[in-house]
């Protein structure tokens, strides 16, 4: 039937040729349909995924890159406040911090004074002391008893001694209470080595200060030291005092470097000394951003649960997923209604395809039958003519003979010899015509009257069989150019199944009407049994019956079908069971002389 690929024929299966199978039809046409929706669905709905899928993709890594930009940002603007802060209490004790001040600050009513304004200053400064070159305590003022302190071992006396300046981290120390150191040595001015001004801090200035700095945007910020020792109070990620839970890797250094870490985790590194981790935390992915503070002991931590912007990702998924949803539905039932209606296309040029094969096969029948009805008709004339003839001389021989017994009989006998012989004339006559070897004469003929002709012919049997014969004639129907035999032959053929199909009691009825101006039209209707669609696509073939065997020879319907086309029209027929037949007979009018030719040449040719 159709040629296809091997795959193809797996996905999508053509209907069979088989038409006489209904149920395997029906069976192979929905394969048809459930391939084709099949095909479709992934042409349309693959592309659609794999975009969606791609958007999905980029706007993730787009908020992502955002976010990780706006987490630098944020980072780098609390990372400069916080050295500022420092940078500035720092940059306080120098100032007051100079080599001739010594011997003055070891007045204990000026030191007094100095820390006094200190304090006016910033409230968190909690004591102040000077220690000497040797590491000795010289002067305190504050509210704890430190008295001949000696720091000289002290690992943050030594550093300032070494760097002129040191900050510590976050300790408890000989005063038992958080805080951080800020220490500045300067030149003795009557002694080797440098003295020390040492300032202490309470640590809840700097965790107010980093309180005040963080922002919204941060779901938590902290410092932590060297040891990743949590310097302020983090909000989820630790206690204030122990090990960050956040740092697992060595960043111990005081710069963070990318070989530091994983690449696993690191998903960005700044110049300026800054690194984020993305990672997993308690089921949450988490950015996690660390940056070193300058001149400082610390390194500031930034936790931000992903992602920033929440509303949008969500809005973003629910107006992706309610778009791909939309738009699937949508080509899944287009896709549907094409696939419904290509098979309905293609179902409908099948049937029309085996509609135009049944009647090229019922016209090659129709041929061969007719080839075959002239050569029986030829032969069977020749023994009839002679059968006639020898009939009617012994006819002859009879009358001038003396009478005989038996006279009449075989008088009789001779005359239904006779008889039946025009009777297989008549026969044969009508397989001539069939075979388009009889001449047939073509005239004016008056379709209305000779249908009255025929229903006059058939009217004592119908009216035997109870049978009503009606007319609904229109009499603007012109007269046509035909063979009036013919017709006659045709309406008699199939008036007379009418009558054969009812049997008993019931009704046909006889129209005619113009169908457009070249053509007219003759209904015969009958309200029968009808017939079955098998019965009904056979019925022109020749030796066709439905009728018991001896009661009919199926040719009637096929001449009449044959006569038909030869008189240029067209015959159809519709029936159902129980409720009758009909059948509607197209003949054309052809008034004009070379239609009168052209019709006779045709019935008289071959």
């Amino acid at each position: 039937m159709r040629k296809q690929s091997h795959w193809l024929t797996k996905i999508l299966p053509f209907p069979s040729d088989d038409i006489e199978n209904r149920s395997d039809l029906d069976r192979s046409y929905k394969s048809f349909t459930r391939g084709l929706c099949i095909i479709l669905m992934v042409l349309v709905l693959v592309p659609l995924i794999i975009i969606s899928a791609l958007s999905h993709s980029q706007y993730k890594q787009l908020l992502e890159e955002e976010e990780l930009e706006q987490l630098v940002l944020n980072l780098e603007e609390s990372q400069s406040a916080v050295e500022a802060f420092i940078s500035e209490l720092q940059s306080i004790v120098k100032f007051v911090v100079r080599d001739d001040r010594y011997q003055e600050l070891l007045d204990p009513n000026e030191l007094e004074v100095l820390f006094v304004r200190l304090q006016n200053e910033y409230p968190g400064f909690a004591d102040i002391e000077i220690i000497d070159s040797k590491g000795a305590q010289q002067a305190y003022f504050g509210p704890y008893e430190l008295p001949d302190r000696n720091y000289m071992d002290q690992i943050w006396y030594k550093e300032v001694q070494r760097h002129g300046v040191y900050i510590s981290n976050i300790f408890s120390g000989f005063r038992m209470v958080p805080h951080f150191v800020i220490a500045v040595s300067r030149k003795s001015p009557h002694q080797q080595g440098n003295w020390v001004l040492r300032v202490t801090i309470n640590a809840s200035t700097l965790q107010d200060f980093v309180n005040t700095i963080s922002s919204g945007y941060a779901d938590d910020m902290f410092l932590v030291d060297s040891d990743r020792v949590a310097q302020t109070k983090p909000q989820k990620y630790g206690k204030i005092g122990e090990g960050c839970v956040l740092h697992d890797q060595d960043d111990s250094k005081d710069d963070i470097a990318m070989e530091n870490f994983s690449e696993h985790d690191i998903t960005v590194a700044t110049s300026a000394g800054i690194v984020v981790f993305k990672k997993s935390f308690e089921g949450k992915e988490i950015n996690h951003a660390v940056a070193t503070l300058l001149n400082t002991p610390w390194k500031l931590v930034l936790v931000k649960e992903q992602f920033l912007h929440a509303s949008s990702w969500v809005l973003f998924k629910i107006k992706l997923i309610t778009i791909f949803l939309s738009c699937a539905i949508v080509a899944v039932f287009v896709i549907v209604e094409i696939s419904h209606a290509i098979t309905a296309h293609i179902r409908e040029s099948d049937k029309k395809r085996q509609q135009l094969y049944g009647k090229a096969a019922q016209s090659n029948k129709l041929a061969s039958i007719g080839r075959l009805a002239a050569g029986v008709a030829h032969e069977i004339n020749n023994p009839l003519s002679i059968i006639n003839q020898k009939a009617g001389l012994v006819q002859d021989f009879l009358e001038f003979s003396d009478d005989f017994p038996h006279k009449n009989t075989m008088g009789d006998a001779l005359e239904g010899i006779q008889n039946s012989v025009e009777r297989c004339k008549t026969i044969t006559h009508r397989l001539l015509g069939f075979a388009r070897h009889a001449e047939v004469e073509t005239e004016e003929v008056d379709v209305n009257d000779t249908i009255r002709e025929v229903v006059d012919f058939l009217a004592k049997e119908a009216t035997y069989n109870q049978i009503k014969i009606g007319f609904d004639f229109n009499h603007e129907v012109e007269k046509i150019w035909s063979s009036r035999g013919l017709l006659q032959q045709v309406f008699l053929n199939i008036t007379n199944n009418a009558i054969d199909a009812i049997g008993t009691g019931g009704k046909i009825v006889l129209s005619s009407t113009v169908k457009d101006q070249n053509t007219i039209q003759v209904t015969i209707a009958d309200d029968g049994p009808g017939m079955t669609p098998d019965v009904l696509k056979h019925i022109f073939e020749p030796f066709f019956t439905t009728k018991e065997t001896g009661k009919g020879t199926g040719l009637g319907l096929s001449i009449t079908y044959g006569l038909i086309k030869k008189l240029g029209g067209n015959i159809n027929v519709a029936s159902e069971l129980g409720k009758g037949t009909t059948f509607e007979i197209s003949l054309p009018i052809q008034q004009e002389e070379k239609s009168k030719e052209g019709l006779q040449g045709s019935l008289q040719s071959e």
